[in-house]
């Protein structure tokens, strides 16, 4: 007999502390704010009678406590979410504060960013043109980026209206070549800057479907172009 309560007590020790410790915290979770929601469904005269066994105060607090625990669980997420947003948010400010301190290496962050900023935050055309232009000779083509569609420096007439295009390398687009063209040598392209990325990095193995069209005139298949896209 002595050996079976011992046995049965370490069987049921272990689950009336755990049901013991989790009514603890469901109840100091809950109990600060039960008055708050007690009052909100008798202003609204919720849940006024019992449920099964439980009479109407008891049925209030289930609901009540559940409720809390529920907003109780949500608010810590958020909170956390939100705690450590600001701490690698302040990391982020940190370590671009010392990297600003740093001679020449500050000069090329604060170079990038404006790039970045200019192509992503501005209002211009550029980097949103897919254009195809001639390049490395005459007899080749190859796909760019629309920079800029003013260039006053060029105070020629034959040369006024001259635009710049950036020309990416593949498979890597960070680099290329930055060229100057007349308007009328570009045909403008109706292509998707990020189809355009695709077709780079992946040197020409995926193909987008797109027209090409000069200025003024109807747009045309590539196909239709005397040259293919040649160097990209």
């Amino acid at each position: 007999m002595k050996k079976y309560f011992i046995t049965g007590l370490v069987i049921l020790l272990p689950v009336a502390l755990t049901v013991t410790i989790l009514n603890f915290v469901f109840n100091f979770l809950t109990v600060p704010f039960l008055g708050i929601v007690k009052a909100v469904f008798e202003r609204y005269h919720l849940f006024e009678k019992g449920f099964l066994f439980l009479n109407e105060t008891q049925f209030q607090n289930l609901i009540a406590q559940s409720l809390i625990l529920i907003s109780l669980f949500f608010f810590a997420v958020a909170l956390g979410f939100i705690a450590r947003w600001f701490f690698f948010h302040t990391l982020i400010i940190f370590a671009e504060y010392i990297v600003k301190k740093i001679p020449f290496v500050r000069t090329i962050y604060r170079t990038c960013q404006d790039v970045i900023k200019t192509i992503f935050t501005s209002k211009t055309n550029a980097f949103k043109q897919v254009v195809l232009v001639r390049f490395p000779n005459p007899n080749t083509y190859s796909l760019g980026f629309l920079t800029g569609d003013q260039m006053p420096g060029f105070q020629e007439e034959s040369h006024h209206n001259a635009i710049t295009v950036f020309i990416p390398t593949t498979p890597n687009p960070t680099s290329g070549f930055l060229m100057m063209y007349k308007r009328e040598d570009v045909l403008f392209m109706d292509m998707k800057v990020e189809e355009a990325f695709k077709f780079i990095i992946s040197c020409g193995v995926i193909t987008p479907s797109f027209h090409v069209k000069a200025k003024d005139e109807p747009s045309k298949d590539i196909n239709d172009v005397n040259e293919g896209c040649g160097t990209v």
